[in-house]
């Protein structure tokens, strides 16, 4: 099974401070200049532009793949799992049958990682209401999921050992809360739990 840390920007103590790679920027009022200023007044102060950032822990849709983790990741992965959306890697993000229904009922963003092998990873990223994400919740408990409570998501985790002619290991991590779910379903190609650590820095903080 690979094991392999996707950046030293993922240190722990740092991942949930991280600048997220989906601020939005918008103006703020600025102060007002005096209507009436007299000969010997100084210059008013020019009225100033506010940047907020989104909310942490809303969810923020990437438009693309490269847009999901940070550069370095993105680097390592491209090394180490392989080719992002190589057509022939046909693997489902998850095998959890009411997540699959949910996922036929949004417009879910797929990214891939590796070829047509026994090593891949395949994640889908799409924004969801309260209703479906107690379904996929629900749904990952009955399964045997281990889920976890963080300042900003639930994350949800399940690792099989693989037995036969390829013995190896699969699994599957799911990311819910702020109107997102990003599953991701591994075979063996173990980026855990730094993988998803960057996809919540990205498109959670």
């Amino acid at each position: 099974m690979m094991r392999r840390a996707l950046a030293p920007v993922l240190a722990a103590g740092v991942l949930l401070s991280l600048a997220g790679c989906a601020s939005s920027v918008g103006t703020g009022q600025g102060t007002e200049p005096d209507p009436t200023p007299s000969a010997t007044s100084t210059p008013t102060t020019a009225p100033t532009t506010s940047v907020p950032t989104t909310a942490p822990g809303v969810f923020t849709m990437p438009a693309s793949c490269e847009q999901a983790w940070s550069r370095e990741a993105l680097s390592i992965l491209s090394e180490e799992a392989g080719a992002l959306n190589d057509p022939g890697l046909t693997m489902l993000s998850t095998e959890v049958v009411p997540a699959l229904e949910v996922l036929d009922a949004v417009e879910p963003l797929r990214c891939t990682w590796g070829l047509a092998s026994e090593v891949g990873i395949a994640t889908t990223l799409a924004a969801v209401d309260e209703a479906q994400t107690e379904t996929i919740r629900t749904a990952l408990l009955a399964e045997g999921f281990t889920c976890e409570e963080r300042e900003v998501v639930t994350r949800c985790e399940l690792e099989t050992e693989l037995t036969g002619e390829v013995p190896g290991a699969t699994g599957e991590v799911h990311v819910l809360g702020g109107g997102g779910w990003a599953a991701t379903h591994w075979l063996n190609a173990d980026f855990e739990p730094q993988y998803t650590d960057d996809l919540i820095a990205t498109l959670w903080m």
